[in-house]
């Protein structure tokens, strides 16, 4: 997962970086997550792993400002994929997820459009960016007891 969610992105930009620069108009979409905005007991290296992610992302894009090459990273929260299962989230879990949840298009409508807006970072839907929001608010042994009563008794 640390290779999937760091190294990947890193490696593959430094590899199509040259090429990237040399196009008149060329972008680079990140897809982080609105856990890259809190640490999550019990999904840690997920967690930090994706606010690597977005960290990394805006990082480059304030170094690549002056160049042809623009970067945003996208940070969606609950996506109807299998994300859930291979988690290892109850199905109580699930089930709140899943009135929350936008469809894997919807989430790449809002990342499509924003990377072409040349927006640095998008969270989708009005929820997920209240909370991300939040979390920068709120004390972090908070947002990581809440993270931890919740994810802790929904793990299997």
């Amino acid at each position: 997962m640390l290779q999937l969610n760091m190294l990947l992105p890193v490696e593959l930009t430094h590899q199509l970086m040259p090429l990237l620069k040399q196009q008149p108009k060329a972008y680079v979409l990140n897809i982080a997550s609105t856990a890259a905005y809190q640490a999550v007991p019990t999904l840690t290296l997920y967690a930090a792993s994706k606010a690597f992610l977005l960290t990394f992302s805006r990082g480059l894009r304030y170094e690549l400002r002056d160049s042809s090459v623009s970067v945003t990273c996208l940070s969606p929260g609950a996506t109807t994929t299998d994300f859930a299962d291979r988690a290892g989230m109850s199905a109580g879990l699930q089930e709140v997820a899943a009135k929350l949840s936008m469809t894997p298009e919807q989430v790449a409508k809002f990342g499509v459009t924003a990377l072409l807006a040349g927006e640095a970072e998008v969270i989708p839907g009005a929820l997920n960016k209240v909370s991300a929001r939040l979390t920068g608010l709120v004390p972090k042994a908070l947002t990581e007891k809440i993270a931890a009563n919740i994810y802790e008794k929904h793990l299997k």
